[in-house]
């Protein structure tokens, strides 16, 4: 399956294209695996971590953004909301499209800043998706095994 979308690296844009063991940034294909926690391109390995709009890469920190990944179906209970909508009301939203490996919280839970409320796996990266303030967790939408899509509504803090 391949995945096209628009990368945002520190306000530079990119085309990139993710098929079949390769990465395709503005048309220069790299061979792109995962071994050990790390993603190997071109074969150098590299550790990433992925933020709500950060990306580190070997421990320096970029803003990112992406575009033109697939939304959520209409119809199917999911909701997908703008980044700002989504900060005013609370939510913790997917950065990416991933499957949750873990949830850690429930409705009802109390959080602080910085706590991590679930685990999201996304290009065979473990994401910590954490509150980004203290709250109750009034909602949550989804569940160990789930598949998410960007931008996906993940749970509600209040």
């Amino acid at each position: 399956m391949a995945t096209k979308f628009k990368l945002k690296l520190e306000g530079q844009a990119y085309d990139v294209e993710r098929r079949d063991g390769l990465i395709i940034v503005n048309g220069v294909e790299f061979t792109l695996a995962e071994k050990d926690g790390q993603f190997l391109v071109a074969g150098t390995p590299h550790a990433v971590k992925l933020g709500a709009a950060t990306a580190e890469v070997d421990g320096i920190t970029y803003a990112i953004e992406a575009e033109g990944l697939e939304e959520p179906a209409a119809g199917r209970g999911r909701r997908a909301v703008s980044t700002k909508a989504a900060d005013e009301a609370g939510a913790l939203t997917a950065i990416m499209p991933g499957l949750i490996i873990k949830v850690l919280k429930k409705e009802g839970d109390k959080v602080e800043a910085g706590e991590t409320v679930l685990i999201l796996e996304a290009m065979k990266m473990q994401n910590e998706v954490q509150a980004k303030a203290a709250g109750t967790i009034r909602q949550m939408n989804v569940k160990q095994g789930e598949n998410v899509e960007m931008r996906q509504v993940l749970c509600v803090i209040e």
